[in-house]
This record gives structure tokens, sequence and C-alpha cells, in this order.
């Protein structure tokens, strides 16, 4: 089964969604297509299995990532901690990384609800004692992981040389620090004739 993932990794980086067959893969891994075949059924199942190796060795130090940033009391550091990861994430095979984002279909992507739920919940209950003047919290989780997500994963592609600079960090954070601490709306005085 290894040998199909790495030979499957390997054709999907060189050659893209379009040069990803099973025949190739199995010809690849010098493994005959019937023996594939019993692994998994198509070519969608093992980008399924490519992406949860994927996140799974993503995001593998976040539960001690997590009972960390519980105990800070500083939304500076929380969010340094949450963009780093999501840098290394990045890092991590950004090639194929970059190919489950924009090459596949979306009938191949797979995400798991469940997970996406607990890291919403999670990344709430980290927030919630920072967020000044957020009118909905759950929309500012969304628009927060997708901004943050957004910018990495565009560094990523146009600038990778940027992954490494600490700068691109501490300019997220800046940006999603402002969003989670606005001030105080301002009170509309009344238009008096």
């Amino acid at each position: 089964m290894d040998a199909i993932l790495e030979a499957a990794t390997y054709i999907l980086v060189k050659d893209g969604w379009e040069g990803f067959t099973t025949n190739r893969i199995a010809e690849r891994a010098g493994v005959n297509i019937a023996s594939l075949y019993q692994y998994f059924p198509n070519k969608e199942s093992i980008v399924v299995e490519l992406q949860r190796r994927h996140v799974d060795q993503a995001h593998r130090d976040i539960p001690g990532a997590v009972a960390t940033l519980r105990a800070n009391r500083n939304l500076h550091d929380v969010l340094s901690a949450l963009m780093h990861a999501s840098v290394a994430e990045h890092r991590t095979a950004p090639a194929l990384h970059r190919i489950f984002a924009e090459e596949l279909p979306r009938s191949a992507r797979h995400i798991d609800p469940t997970r996406e739920t607990r890291v919403r919940e999670q990344l709430k209950e980290l927030v919630r004692p920072f967020a000044r003047n957020v009118p909905d919290l759950d929309l500012a989780i969304f628009i927060l992981r997708a901004a943050g997500h957004a910018i990495v994963h565009e560094a990523a592609n146009e600038r990778p040389e940027w992954l490494a600079r600490p700068d691109l960090v501490e300019e997220i954070v800046l940006l999603l620090e402002r969003y989670l601490r606005r001030p105080a709306p301002r009170r509309r005085r009344k238009d008096h004739r």
C-alpha cells in the first residue's frame, strides 16, 4: 500500500490531476493493477487516503499546541501559534498541498466534517476571551480561518521563500488581531432638524 501511495504522490506532483491514472500508479509502484484495486477501488480513493495522511501529518502536533494555547492569556501569542502551524502545514509537501487545493475536482476532495467542526470549536474557545466588539463570533472564526489560510496558501504558491520569513506571520497576526479586537462601534448621533 505504501508503494502505491508513494507512486501516486510522485505522479500527482509531477503530472498533476490530468496525468493521474490508476494504470500509471500501478506501473510506477511495480504492482499489478488488480493488486492496486484490492486496496483502492478508484483514483479518487487514493487521493482521499493521500489527503488524510497529509492532514494527519500536518496536524500531528495540534493537541499539544491547543493545550499550550489554552494556557496563554495573550491574543498575539495565540494567533502567532496558529499562523506558525499554518505555515508549517504548507511547508509539509507544498506541491501536494497545492494540488489538493487547486487541481483536484471537488468530487475528489476529502474534508472530514467532524474534524472541521472540532477545529472551529477549538478556535472559537481559544479566541473568545480576547475578542472585542465582534458581533458574531462564528462568522469571525470563519473569516479568520479563511483569511489566514488564504494568505499562507498564496505565499506558498507564489512566494514559497516567504514561508521562512518571520515577519510573514507577524503581518498576518497584526491583521487578524485588529479584526478580532475592534474599537467600540460609534453611536450615531440623532439628526436634529
